[in-house]
């Protein structure tokens, strides 16, 4: 009898060894047939041996119609798309600390038109509004102060887990009146980095060719104040920068500085 129960039990880890195995063979075979099922649209043949490039590049960055009919379903994930609708191509970005949807090229006013719906251009904060990271910019304003005369440089990062904005002092590894070199901190996975902050000393604020070169490819918001020191007239200049696109944004330097108003 013991042996006729061992010859059971070995037989019956055998069977399910065989139905896991065939069931992890399964989950594959389906994965696989929803990959290829997965529309993409690019214009190649489908035995092309470079083919596989393209559609990693298409997963990164895809493109996608507006629904003229249906409801617009934003982009939930971290990352980006290109959206084409009837009045020209946008472009949809998310982070944990935005959302922006903004117009990249419009359709000619003649020719032919897709026959997809619209969408409206926004930004949307996770903290509400620019306003609401000034105490910090202020601080970061003192700390440049006490700088001079080279610049100085901070980060304000977003913390996605306690919902709120946070500073972040930088290793500077050497500054000048005219620049500044920092190390880039490493986050937390559940920190990024929200605001990019740098003094320009006593000189005007402003965004440079090496700003311009630093802020490419990047989804932060930039900042710059300068004028400090005894006798300068201090100024801001702040800007949002999505992966090459530049959006100007409004920000008096009274809402940093204590300016003192005309007599």
């Amino acid at each position: 009898m013991e042996n006729l129960l061992a010859e059971f039990q070995d037989a019956t880890k055998e069977g399910l060894r065989d139905i896991a195995a065939a069931l992890e063979s399964f989950s594959r075979g389906v994965a696989d047939e929803l990959a290829r099922a997965k529309p993409r649209a690019i214009a190649a043949a489908e035995d092309d041996d470079q083919l596989p490039l393209d559609i990693a590049l298409f997963d990164s960055a895809p493109t996608v119609a507006v629904p003229k009919h249906a409801q617009f379903l934003p982009l939930a994930d971290v990352g980006h798309r290109f959206l084409m609708t009837a009045e020209g191509v946008f472009v949809e970005v998310r982070r944990p600390w935005l959302h922006v949807i903004q117009q990249l090229a419009k359709h000619n006013d003649v020719g032919p038109k897709p026959p997809y719906g619209l969408v409206m251009p926004k930004i949307e904060l996770a903290f509400g509004r620019l306003g609401v990271a000034m105490p910090f910019v202020q601080a970061f304003a003192e700390e440049a102060q006490s700088a001079l005369p080279n610049e100085h440089a901070a980060w304000i990062v977003w913390d996605q887990e306690k919902k709120a904005l946070a500073y972040k002092a930088l290793h500077v590894s050497a500054s000048s009146p005219g620049s500044i070199t920092f190390t880039r901190p490493e986050l937390e996975p559940h920190e990024s980095l929200a605001i990019d902050l740098h003094s320009h000393g006593a000189g005007e604020a402003f965004f440079s060719s090496t700003d311009n070169t630093d802020d490419a490819g990047e989804v932060k918001i930039s900042g710059v104040i300068g004028g400090l020191g005894d006798g300068g007239t201090p100024s801001v200049a702040f800007r949002l920068c999505v992966l090459g696109l530049i959006i100007p944004l409004k920000v008096p330097a009274s809402a940093v500085f204590k300016v003192p108003e005309p007599a």
